[in-house]
């Protein structure tokens, strides 16, 4: 086995392991064209034609993306006078047959998790040896979730592009205004109550095989998530919950009796609503969001406030003998200002998320 193919073999078994996923249909190794200089310039621009799925808790999305890649090979010009033609278009299986025969980048999606849905390709071959090549595909991608402000956030979709057969000494990415304005994000999408805002693409430098430079292309998609869908079926059932709490603090005794029945029956109903949010809005509540902050502090609240009354009621605290009147002027304290620095403490944390 000769060292060349004994590192394609590496860099195979290194593809597997890392769950790569090729861009491309084609994936034997060509050699770089004759006669070009080195490190080889490929223009990249991609788009976001589609996000059809949002996956919070799985940290996945579902996108329908197209990349274009354009890079000159001398070796491949011809003249218009005798063709008549300056370029030629290719679509489909005669895309993907032109391309298997010269040589190509090779780039691979590195957060791709599964085979394609859908593929197309096509190929454009211009009189002075520019090629382009137009690849449509519908996959699944592994992202990075931030639920620290739901249901007030921002999701960056980020599409991790490289080419592990060429080190930066052989190939370079080149993103130029041009390709930064031409990549971008549809301005409407499948998934529900997601608004796309920008697209932003930036290189990134690491280093693979033997310490061997290479360049990362991160195209990434930024989407914003309509609260105002979520507020009601949120934030209406919570105060619901925590209104008990006012009967706690305000009603007679010979109104409801015992006020721990009550008290724990509610939370329950937090438990359960807990359970709701998660089903409803996964990651709502099992990542650090302000919606699984609040319902937490609500446990507290709830508890805090059964014990106040236990204690004004039947503990003989310091002075209550003394002063007759102090347990209806703490009542009467406490019955405004627990339930608004609650409900302050929950406004801080949603205007945080909306900051």
């Amino acid at each position: 086995m000769t060292w060349h193919a004994f590192r394609l073999l590496l860099l195979l078994l290194a593809m597997v392991a890392a769950g790569a996923r090729p861009l491309f249909a084609e994936e034997a190794a060509k050699p770089l064209p004759k006669g070009v200089y080195l490190p080889m310039a490929v223009h990249l621009t991609i788009r976001v034609l589609n996000v059809s799925r949002i996956d919070e808790t799985a940290g996945e999305a579902s996108m329908m993306i197209e990349v274009n890649e354009r890079w000159s090979n001398p070796n491949l010009a011809f003249d218009p006078r005798i063709t008549g033609f300056g370029r030629f278009d290719y679509i489909g299986a005669e895309a993907e047959q032109r391309l298997s025969g010269m040589w190509t980048p090779g780039t691979l999606i590195e957060n791709q998790i599964s085979e394609a849905r859908t593929q197309s390709t096509a190929m454009i071959q211009r009189s002075d040896g520019t090629v382009t090549r137009i690849t449509r595909l519908d996959a699944d991608f592994r992202i990075k979730i931030n639920m620290t402000t739901f249901p007030f956030d921002q999701q960056k979709l980020a599409l991790s592009l490289i080419s592990p057969r060429h080190s930066a000494d052989e190939v370079i990415y080149v993103i130029d205004d041009i390709d930064r304005e031409l990549s971008t994000v549809a301005i409407d999408v499948s998934a529900t109550n997601w608004t796309p805002e920008s697209m932003s693409v930036v290189m990134e430098r690491f280093h693979g095989w033997n310490a061997q430079p290479f360049v990362r292309v991160v195209a990434t998609a930024i989407l914003t998530r309509d609260w105002q869908y979520y507020v009601l079926p949120i934030f209406v059932p919570f105060l619901a919950v925590l209104s008990v709490s006012v009967f706690i603090l305000w009603s007679r005794d010979s109104l409801i009796g015992d006020k721990a029945p009550i008290t724990y029956s509610a939370l329950l109903a937090l438990a359960a609503l807990g359970f709701t949010y998660e089903s409803s809005f996964p990651g709502s509540i099992s990542m650090n969001s302000p919606v699984a902050f609040m319902v937490s502090l609500g446990y507290f609240y709830l508890i805090l406030v059964l014990l106040i009354d236990i204690v004004l009621t039947y503990s003989n605290y310091p002075g209550r003998e003394r002063y007759p009147h102090l347990e209806a002027e703490i009542r009467s304290n406490l019955r405004l200002s627990l339930p608004l620095v609650f409900i302050l403490i929950c406004l801080c944390a949603a205007l945080r998320a909306l900051a």
